[in-house]
């Protein structure tokens, strides 16, 4: 069991801000406006908010994306692997080239689909490929 040093003068959620978590050996003196409780194991400072209602500690929830968010993280990621349309990168005539390209291609298509019809929520997002370049 850790130890959540509370501050009741930092709001968060409906409640207040865990400032600091600690085993429980290493708690020290706090001012009036902040308090030691219990917690689990795996609570962490400022992920998590400390209800008085019912005196618990409950992770902050994570915002949904919105779809706009989604489309915007998409095309993120079509522009970081545009380098694998560059024709020197795919030509086996130079080394080292690209040896995966079919997987960045069919990646590629999987992020556009998202990019040109996005939907709100916690998407499935595909896996980037790792590039396997041609020994030298």
């Amino acid at each position: 069991m850790k130890k959540a040093l509370i501050s009741t003068i930092e709001p968060r959620e409906t409640g207040y801000r865990v400032a600091e978590v600690v085993d429980q050996g290493q708690i020290f003196p706090v001012s009036t406006e902040l308090f030691w409780t219990d917690c689990a194991d795996d609570v962490v400072q400022d992920q998590f908010w400390y209800d008085p209602t019912d005196q618990t500690i409950k992770p902050i929830p994570v915002p949904i994306p919105t779809a706009e968010e989604n489309k915007a993280t998409a095309m993120l990621c079509l522009a970081n692997t545009d380098w694998v349309n560059q024709p020197d990168v795919t030509n086996p005539d130079i080394n080292p080239h690209l040896l995966n390209h079919a997987e960045f291609i069919t990646y590629r298509s999987q992020v556009r689909a998202i990019a040109v019809s996005p939907a709100a929520g916690n998407l499935t997002w595909p896996t980037e490929p790792t590039p396997q370049w041609s020994s030298v």
